[in-house]
């Protein structure tokens, strides 16, 4: 060993490149003197120490890093190129070659400092060309280079490029962002950009540079995320339709009362649309008519006006025939509407959605909007499934009213409202199972994609694939309480007798390592009792109960959980007690409702469901459920179930 790195110092002392060697530990054994130049003495010596360390310490280039591993245990050489523009230990700033190989029992790194990088090697040059990422390098903002990458993206050669400043390929957005550009020196950032390009808007994202010692020159390292951000934004979506549509099938169970339920499920559908009007016919069968039922937005003398409309009329009379939704752009000016009335209030964008229920056409929802509101296909698909739910429900309060004047019509009314209530119930699992499918298929790919590809991804990208990792797993726990909160209700009641303290013990032992993590405990104060019940129900409440206390314990304190209990003449009374955050007093009387979460938004991770679960577990089993609790100093929760 020691006969060859005195020949590798005969070799490389006096070369015109860096050169640095290394054993298969990772440890330098051998740096030159070029090298030793450009280097901050701060950063010296090299030579006993880590390479790794020494190279995450220098560059910003998780890559390196990787090579040298791959090359120690490969033995495979490797070519790269790295920048040092962001590096304030390296006094050469360009972009250089760096080429790894083997050299007997030692491993040899030569980087390229004398040719100054790009400006002055075509070998560098060629290397970004070929590079994936974009490469754009400018003056002021004015482009004096872009690598194909770029031109690809684009869709422009590099010479239609050049000479035309960057602000304008942006939006607005883009040009505040990037405003700092035509400073002579500023700091390097990072930013999100929309470019236009011959194919549309493509989403860009990467690190701004600039370089000391030519003031007014910055070079941009860019990906395109365009395929990323929109997966984003369709989870997002997923995510906020569910919401909506539960939004609405509460609203739509809240009254019998058909106007009531017209008025308030017509309100909801506007506000969650954007939109400012809207009106919905009610088909009359024997008549084979629609009328208007309930309207909004609109002046009366409009409503006189498309009061009733035979089927095959109009749009909203096509839709009844057609059974399928119609979109227009803009319905002020669309010749398939002949009322003059309505065209006259300028109303622009435009849909009218069937309402549909297992059996049966119910009647058409318009709604318009006066301003620039595109009806996108999401949106579509969005007012189709509430469509279909608004159906079955005012089929229900229909059905009510028609037979609510004799006893028998009365009983059979009942029936079929709870066969239809059933539906609806169905009707949502099924709408939560086919959100729930395809997240958990999003999931499964990437976790694929991961073991596959994961090595050879660096930490930007694995930091691109964990985020969507994240939101798909958060999308999934969302609906998997969707789907607990609908068979807490439906299942049939099944009791049994069971000491409540091996329920504890089990759930103990789930939550042990998430206790660990914020080093909590949990206490039993007083002797739990057996109880006569359900034991999966009560699984659910005391389970949501802990996990909510550990969920939202206080940073500055760890987690003190305390199991209570208390007999009564007729009931059991169970208690959890934590130190955690608390709840504002505000919000105690509505932290049982489905997705309401006490304020903490953005704080804790959390669907807002839990409770929801709790509330429903203890009503079936015949219980109540109650809360105390006090901002910063903790929370209660009690609830009974009855003695047998």
């Amino acid at each position: 060993m020691d006969k060859l790195r005195n020949q590798i110092r005969n070799i490389f002392d006096t070369a015109p490149f860096a050169v640095l060697a290394f054993d298969a530990s990772g440890t330098v054994i051998y740096i030159n003197p070029l090298l030793e130049r450009n280097i901050e003495t701060v950063a010296l010596p090299f030579v006993g120490k880590s390479l790794y360390e020494i190279t995450h310490k220098l560059l910003v280039d998780e890559r390196l890093e990787k090579s040298l591993k791959r090359l120690i245990e490969t033995d495979k050489p490797f070519s790269m190129i790295v920048e040092t523009l962001s590096s304030k230990l390296v006094k050469t700033s360009g972009f250089f070659n760096i080429i790894g190989y083997k050299l007997g029992a030692m491993y040899i790194l030569i980087g390229d400092f004398v040719s100054g990088g790009l400006s002055r090697d075509s070998r560098y040059r060629q290397l970004i060309e070929e590079a994936p990422d974009a490469v754009v390098i400018m003056n002021h903002g004015t482009i004096t280079f872009a690598n194909p990458a770029f031109t690809s993206i684009v869709g422009q050669s590099a010479s239609e490029l050049q000479g035309r400043e960057i602000f304008e390929l942006v939006d607005e957005k883009g040009r505040e962002d990037l405003a700092s550009l035509t400073e002579n020196h500023a700091k390097g950032f990072f930013s999100r950009i929309n470019i236009r390009t011959v194919k549309g808007t493509k989403i860009l994202e990467g690190n701004f540079h600039f370089i000391e010692e030519r003031p007014g020159t910055s070079v941009a390292l860019l990906r395109d995320v365009t395929d990323k951000v929109a997966l984003e934004r369709r989870l997002l979506r997923q995510n906020q339709d569910l919401a909506a549509v539960n939004l609405i099938s509460k609203t739509l169970s809240s009254s019998i009362d058909l106007e009531e339920v017209l008025q308030s499920t017509l309100a909801q559908v506007l506000q969650i649309m954007n939109i400012e009007a809207g009106w919905i016919y009610l088909l009359d069968e024997k008549k084979q008519v629609l009328k208007v039922a309930y309207s909004y937005g609109i002046p009366d003398h409009v409503v006189q006006a498309i009061r009733e409309l035979n089927i095959g009329d109009g749009i909203a009379g096509r839709v009844a025939v057609n059974g399928e939704p119609i979109i227009i752009e803009n319905a002020s000016t669309d010749q398939r509407i002949s009322s003059m009335d309505f065209k006259k209030q300028g109303i622009k964008s435009f849909a009218s959605i069937p309402l549909y229920s297992r059996t049966r056409l119910i009647g058409v929802m318009n709604i318009g909007s006066f301003g620039e509101r595109t009806i996108s296909p999401d949106d579509e698909r969005l007012l189709i499934t509430i469509g279909v739910h608004m159906g079955t429900v005012m089929e229900n309060i229909l059905l009510f009213q028609e037979i609510a004047d004799t006893s028998k019509e009365l009983k059979d009314a009942l029936g079929l409202i709870r066969q239809r209530n059933e539906e609806l119930r169905t009707l949502v699992t099924t709408v939560s199972h086919d959100l729930k499918n395809p997240i958990i298929a999003i999931n499964g790919f990437c976790e694929r994609f991961m073991k596959t590809a994961g090595p050879k991804l660096n930490e930007k990208e694995l930091e691109y694939l964990r985020a969507i990792q994240e939101s798909g797993r958060h999308m999934e726990r969302f609906v998997s309480n969707l789907l607990t909160l609908s068979a807490v209700e439906s299942l049939k009641l099944k009791k049994e007798e069971f000491p409540v303290g091996e329920l504890i013990d089990e759930i103990s032992r789930e939550v042990a390592s998430q206790l660990d993590e914020k080093g909590g405990t949990i206490t039993i104060e007083a002797p739990l009792p057996s109880v006569k019940a359900d034991r999966v129900r009560l699984m659910q409440v005391f389970s949501n109960l802990i996990s909510n206390a550990i969920k939202y314990a206080s940073p500055q304190r760890p987690p003190m959980i305390r199991i209570g209990y208390q007999k009564r003449p007729t009931t059991h009374v169970f208690s959890v007690r934590d130190n955690g955050l608390g709840i504002a007093r505000e919000h105690l009387e509505s932290i049982f409702d489905i997705f309401f979460r006490g304020g903490y938004e953005g704080d804790v991770e959390g669907t807002g469901i839990g409770l929801s679960i709790v509330k429903k577990a203890v009503t079936v089993m015949g219980g109540e459920v109650w809360v105390s609790s006090e901002k910063g100093a903790g929370t209660v929760f009690y609830f009974t179930l009855p003695i047998e």
